[in-house]
């Protein structure tokens, strides 16, 4: 008979785990009353010596009868379960012993006495009576396993018949109804459900699941035959729309394609827009900036400050340009800081005064007095959108009146909502202009475009500041009567910052200006010496890396863009070089490139900071400041953090950007710190090393100079094959230093 199985097993080993308890309580049952029975046999047996023999043996006992003792002790001794029976008095010592003792043993004691008809009671002796339990526990182990295994028996029997019988009536016909259920599910709708049992004239559970089953099956196959009509209906349709499909997702994929193309193309046209411009705009900017201080005529004067206004408004178109390009690949994000908002709104109308005045117009400014000075927001973004608004206002309004007015809306505890409006008599925007004026290059009017120039992208640029900043921005104007530009934010309330100290110009250094184009060596030359410095100058990197091998430099400048050898590949040529004359000269990357993935790989590559082109006298001067200032590097003690290498991060990648970047070094911290202390654990040198190496470079191009030289050093002990075992308590304090250092700066 082949084994049941499903639920015909699961009872049988229910059935079989109850007969199996049931056995055993039953038996235990069993065997405790069978101890009890033999128990009460023992205790009546020793009553009945106490009764029956007892005075037999005081009697033998006062009559000195060996003899007689011996044989009394002797039918003791045959007794049931008696091991041993001794006599102990003044005169004797009897001891009988059973055969095969085996214990353990109960042992009873009896006193004997004796009272002579003419005398008192005497004690004799005493009877000492050994019963053997083992032989008792042997009997009761023999009975209790035979009715145990008797008793199983039957009840395996039993569970067996009863498992046999639930397969028979139940189970088996389950199983033929799921593997009718599974031919279902497969799609076989033409068998039908026949199970191996007669049916009686009243129809059981079993038969009524089979006859549901069986009704599941045809009303199934009746609806799969509906569904195939349906579905011969609906191929012709169906085949149309995919063709359909297919059409229109070639059309996307190839549209999708070109956007991609497209995007690609205005990323490279980007950069090399903003290198190639900016770099000749360095050297006329440079050139006007020289010029200045040159003795000429009044006439002369006025051409020169043309030229550079002119390149200043070419460089302004230019960044305005590259500044929507990094809006729309949302690269640009609002930095709260605390600021004087008095403070910003007279920069901005100050910056604006004297291109009013040369249209002959009027700028005038009105702040509502419970208008807060204190604040905290994207200052840099609100100081954009008001000179934008400001400059359009002027540039399009002739002897005429410019209005910027802020006004408070709402006041809370989160900040003061306020509207700042611009408005002017200038010429106006139709309802039609209106629509599409904050679309990005759109202008009034050709017209207006040819006679005021620009490039359409200044409203564009203001509205997703302000959206950026979480407020809205519109404009309400009459075509020939004038406009009104407003727009409404949300300032938290701040702390006034302190009043920053100009540049002093830096004593005399030695630099060396590294730049292919002779005009902008010209350029940084003219302004170096101007202000004392000694320069050395470089065409490429060949004569660059023989100058540094020469002499010292305290400040070398580097274009990023050379013939033969990149920027960053010479800068890694000068700290690497064998005499090490300037393995710690500052160097700072002179280029047009300022995004924040190439301000990156310059720090990386070893650099102290950036100048952007063009070239700025002011950035020069700081920059120079910074450097001549700077105490000399044996006399320095490192601290863990690079202050210099976090403020230029600060100034050129912003805030949020720093923020964004030392995150990333942190989570890689987190990720590779595990793996870096278990190689330590382990004294694995090849993987210390190079764990080692990685988070130091990582950690000096970010400014935590006192983690990064700790790695560096564990590095080159890792190298030399030095013990790894204690170098992880030294780690951990290093990275604690550094971590609560960079907490205290950023705050």
């Amino acid at each position: 008979m082949r084994l049941p199985g499903g639920l015909a097993r699961r009872l049988l080993l229910r059935v079989l785990l109850f007969s199996l308890c049931f056995t055993v309580l039953a038996s235990a049952v069993q065997l405790y009353f069978e101890y009890r029975r033999e128990m009460r046999d023992i205790d009546t047996r020793l009553e009945l010596i106490r009764v029956g023999y007892l005075a037999s043996f005081e009697r033998s006992l006062w009559d000195l009868n060996q003899e007689q003792l011996n044989v009394q002790l002797h039918g003791l001794a045959d007794f049931p379960d008696i091991a041993q029976v001794r006599l102990r008095s003044a005169d004797f010592n009897l001891v009988q012993d059973a055969d095969d003792p085996r214990g353990p043993f109960r042992i009873e004691r009896y006193s004997l006495a004796f009272q002579p008809p003419d005398g008192e009671r005497r004690e004799l002796g005493e009877l000492e009576i050994s019963i053997d339990l083992g032989a008792v526990y042997l009997r009761l182990l023999h009975g209790g396993l035979a009715s145990l295994l008797w008793m199983g028996v039957f009840l395996c029997g039993l569970a067996v018949a009863l498992s046999w019988l639930f397969h028979s009536l139940v189970t088996r016909h389950l199983r033929a109804m799921a593997d009718f259920v599974r031919g279902l599910t497969g799609g076989d709708l033409g068998t039908e459900l026949v199970l191996a049992k007669k049916r009686s004239g009243e129809e059981d559970e079993i038969d009524t699941v089979a006859d549901a089953l069986d009704g599941l099956r045809r009303a199934l196959r009746a609806e799969l035959r509906r569904r195939e009509a349906d579905r011969a209906a609906l191929q012709s349709k169906r085949d149309e729309l995919q063709r359909r499909v297919e059409r229109r997702t070639a059309s996307l994929r190839r549209a999708k394609e070109e956007a991609e193309a497209a995007n690609r193309a205005k990323s490279r046209f980007l950069a090399t827009m903003s290198h190639e411009i900016r770099t000749p705009l360095n050297g006329i900017l440079g050139m006007a900036e020289l010029l200045r201080a040159a003795p000429m005529g009044e006439q002369d004067r006025r051409r020169l400050q043309a030229l550079s206004t002119a390149g200043e408004g070419l460089l302004a178109i230019l960044n305005e340009v590259l500044h929507f390009a990094k809006l729309e690949d949302g690269a640009s994000q609002p930095e709260p800081v605390d600021f004087s908002l008095r403070r910003l709104l007279d920069d901005v109308v100050t910056l604006l005064e004297p291109r009013a005045e040369d249209n002959g117009t009027c700028l005038r400014l009105r702040v509502d007095s419970e208008v807060q000075d204190a604040c905290r927001g994207a200052e840099q973004f609100l100081r954009q959108v008001l000179s934008n608004l400001l400059a359009n206002a002027v540039k399009f309004t002739e002897e005429g009146e410019v209005l910027l007015e802020v006004a408070l809306l709402q006041s809370s505890e989160a900040g003061q909502r306020l509207r700042f409006s611009v408005t002017d008599d200038g010429i106006g925007l139709s309802a039609e202009q209106q629509e599409r004026i904050f679309q990005r290059f759109t202008q009034a009017s050709d017209e207006v475009a040819r006679r005021y120039g620009g490039t359409g992208l200044g409203l564009a640029i203001s509205k997703r500041l302000v959206q950026a900043m979480g407020g809205e921005i519109g404009v309400e104007s009459l075509e020939g009567e004038g406009s009104t530009f407003w727009f409404e934010i949300v300032l938290a309330p701040g702390a006034l910052p302190r009043t920053g100290l100009a540049v002093a110009q830096a004593p005399a250094l030695d630099v060396l200006v590294v730049e292919d184009v002779a005009l902008n060596r010209e350029v940084a030359q003219a302004l170096l010496e101007r202000d004392g410095h000694r320069v050395q100058l470089a065409g490429d990197a060949g004569p660059a890396l023989a100058l540094t091998v020469a002499r010292r430099f305290d400040l070398i400048l580097l274009d990023m863009h050379l013939p033969g050898m990149t920027g960053l590949d010479l800068c890694r040529a000068i700290r690497s070089q064998s005499d090490g004359l300037n393995a710690t000269t500052p160097i700072h990357a002179f280029t047009a490139s300022v995004q924040p993935g190439m301000v990156r790989r310059y720090f990386e590559a070893g650099m102290q900071g950036v100048l952007g082109k063009p070239l700025r006298l002011d950035d020069l001067r700081l920059a120079l400041a910074g450097v001549a200032w700077e105490p000399p590097s044996e006399a320095v003690e490192k601290g863990p953090l690079d202050h210099q290498v976090l403020e230029t991060h600060r100034r050129l990648l912003g805030e949020h950007k720093l923020n964004e970047l030392l995150a990333s070094l942190w989570k890689l911290l987190d990720e590779q710190w595990p793996l870096l202390l278990d190689a330590l654990r382990q004294d694995d040198a090849v993987e210390a090393a190079s764990l080692a190496h990685r988070l130091a470079g990582s950690c000096r191009s970010m400014g935590l100079r006192g983690l990064g030289d700790c790695l560096g050093e564990l590095e080159a002990a890792a190298l030399a094959g030095a013990s790894l075992v204690d170098w992880a308590e030294q780690l951990e304090q290093e990275r604690a230093v550094a971590a609560e250092r960079l907490k205290s700066a950023l705050a």
